[in-house]
Formats: C-alpha cells, structure tokens, sequence
C-alpha cells in the first residue's frame, strides 16, 4: 500500500516541513489530529464519473475542508486513481494533493487501483519511514505517543482482491513485538474479511497477527466504499468511506477526521455527497 521516497529524500525536498511533520501536539493531553481520506478514484480526465458521482468535484470538497482545519497528518488509503494507476491519473491526483501536503504531512498507503511504480514516482511528498519488506511498500510513523502503521495489499494493479504476503507478515509480526510501549494503529486498504473474494486473501492470518497483541488498537481500511465500525477480539475495525463515489446509495461520500490518543481516538464523518444523513456526527472509540 504505501508510496514513500527515502527518509533522506524527503527531508531535502521538504526541510522546513519536516522540521515540524509528526510533531507532538502543542498540550501534552491534546490528541493526534489525522484526516482520513480513501478511495479517492481521481482519472486524468477531470470530468469522469461514476455512478453519478464526479471524484474531482469530490476531492476538491474533501481537501477544501481538510485545509479548513488543524491536522497533524492527511492519510490516503488506497485506491488514488480511477482504475489502472496510470501517471496521468496521479498527475490529476497529486494536483489536489500536494498543495495540502505543503501544509500537511501526507502518508499514503496502495489499493488495487493503484500502480506502484507510478504511485512511488508520483508521490514525491510522502512522509514517513520506508520499512524492508521485499517487493512492498510500508512505512511506519512515530507520532509521539502513538505508532501508525502502513502496510501494502496491493496484489496487482486492477485485480480486485488484495494481500499482504509472507514477507510482510513476518515483518509486521516482529515489528509489533519489538514495538510495545505505544498503541499501535494499523492501515491496509483491503477489508479484513477472510470469506470475501474481493478482499484480503491472507485476512485471517493479519487478525491471528493483530488480536493477541495488546499494544495493537485498531485495524482501518477501506475499499469497500462503506462507512462501518466494527470489532475482532476488541481490535477495533475501521471502514473508511468513498471519496470517489459509493457503490450503495444507502453509503456515505466523504471522508473522517480522528483525533487519536493513548486512550482512544474520536471519529467524525465529512459526507458530501450519497447518504448524507450522519454528516457531521462524531463517535468516540476506546482502547483495550
């Protein structure tokens, strides 16, 4: 899932960014304020739709509200472009994008619509930590009191199921054992259902990952194009919603702020556009 350049790379392009990218906030009690965007589905052609639906206009209302506010970081999970990843679609994505990313640290994880070569060229202002994990793209961010971890399902680019792999797997085993003292926020584009032909083929060896670790808080995804809140084993499982457009028209358009903390994390839904009625509404979740 996620495209990132080198650390090095990204402190030279952006030095005065980075000099505050994943900061603490200013109170010591004060959450870690991410705005969450996913399956944004952006084409070169600014007039594509689907469904009804007009992504560019989408993305233009979710940065414009993102601007508005005060965030720390703007995640994108999955699914930048329209169908095949191809440069003319990031070309069209990133110009809504690194405006905000000049404001914003921005991470971004890889869904099945994205290409990862184009994505990683692309994607020039990309924070976080590249992690070594054969043929992948994750990356890990140290937010203070909070760990967020980016992992990789992408299987092939137009393919609708994703997965993460053995390598990756194994990675993410001994990462979270090596890293216990924060809780620990996992983000994969793919939806954790294991009897889901479209979703992550390896979903219930990730849960066997996940659920005996405490450290471990919530598992966000997206991909479905549904706003949901769930839970495996008091792991709490985040659906983000569609930027692009929904697939049900009982689903939400929009996207999530969080305010995330040691204690648990405070969600919002920005819907603009399908099933409007839980606009502005907030839920707090609570860490095990």
């Amino acid at each position: 899932m996620p495209i990132v350049v080198d650390r090095r790379g990204f402190l030279k392009q952006t030095a005065a960014a980075a000099l505050w990218a994943f900061s603490k906030p200013l109170r010591a009690d004060a959450p870690f304020r991410v705005a969450l965007l996913s399956d944004t589905h952006i084409a070169a052609d600014p007039k594509d739709t689907f469904r009804g639906f007009f992504p560019h206009a989408n993305l233009r209302k979710a940065v414009d509200q993102v601007s508005a506010g005060q965030f720390q970081m703007l995640l994108v999970n999955g699914d930048m472009a329209r169908l095949l990843g191809k440069p003319d679609d990031y070309k069209a994505f990133t110009s809504f994008i690194d405006p905000l990313a000049e404001k914003i640290p921005l991470v971004a994880t890889l869904g099945n619509h994205d290409d990862r070569k184009n994505a990683r060229a692309a994607l020039t202002r990309r924070a976080g930590e590249t992690e070594p994990v054969q043929q992948k793209l994750v990356s890990t961010i140290d937010a203070g009191d909070l760990h967020f971890i980016l992992l990789d399902s992408l299987l092939a680019t137009n393919v609708t199921p994703g997965q993460l792999g053995k390598s990756q797997r194994t990675w993410l085993s001994e990462y979270l054992d090596a890293q216990t003292a924060k809780p620990a926020i996992v983000f994969v584009h793919h939806q954790p259902d294991p009897d889901n032909d479209g979703a992550l083929v390896d979903a219930a060896r990730l849960l066997e990952i996940l659920a005996p670790r405490p450290a471990v808080k919530a598992l966000v995804f997206g991909h479905t194009h549904v706003y949901s809140l769930d839970k495996y084993k008091d792991v709490h499982l985040i659906n983000l919603p569609a930027i692009g457009y929904n697939f049900a028209d009982g689903n939400p358009v929009g996207w999530m702020e969080g305010a995330f903390s040691k204690q648990g994390l405070d969600l919002k839904l920005h819907a603009f556009a399908g099933e409007m009625k839980d606009d502005g509404k907030s839920v707090s979740l609570s860490w095990r």
